[in-house]
């Protein structure tokens, strides 16, 4: 007789959700994918992708994150962390380019890559961790423990 428990056991762990560092083998088994939701990045040449990922991984200051479910990258975010002069060599942390697939969007994906994120940036001696975002998904953030503080501007180069 087969053991139901133990075999359910396994596909619960199959369909897990799991949060960690951006890898080399990631970039496309999903990761360019996914950025595509926020501006097309899957049809980057393989070369370019690793040009860009070896240079990204060698700097500390430079994190990426992705959620892999099924063996796969579902969502992603980076955190840029910045040294200060002010607060005796503080440090911030700046969150970006948080995505999550739409196939995959509402089982709480996206929070579990910025709690992640939130806990790098503290074990990294952050002071605060600051995020740009539109309307739309401000209550996400909030719900999380962000803050309005400040109005986002930019300009653009080109």
């Amino acid at each position: 007789m087969m053991n139901l428990s133990k075999n359910l056991g396994k596909y619960s762990k199959m369909t897990e959700v799991i949060v960690r560092e951006l890898q080399k083998e990631d970039l496309f088994n999903g990761f360019l994918t996914s950025l595509d939701s926020l501006r097309q990045a899957s049809n980057i040449e393989k070369n370019i992708a690793e040009k860009i990922f070896e240079k990204i991984y060698n700097n500390p200051d430079h994190i990426i994150a992705v959620a892999e479910k099924d063996q796969r990258v579902v969502g992603a975010a980076t955190l840029l962390l910045e040294t200060k002069f002010i607060h005796n060599g503080g440090v911030v942390g700046h969150i970006e380019d948080v995505v999550v697939d739409k196939n995959f969007q509402g089982q709480k994906i996206g929070e579990k890559i910025i709690k992640y994120l939130l806990d790098v940036a503290k074990n990294q001696g952050c002071y605060k961790t600051i995020l740009d975002c539109t309307d739309e998904v401000k209550p996400f953030y909030e719900k999380l423990g962000f803050r309005h503080n400040a109005n986002a501007l930019r300009f653009d180069h080109n």
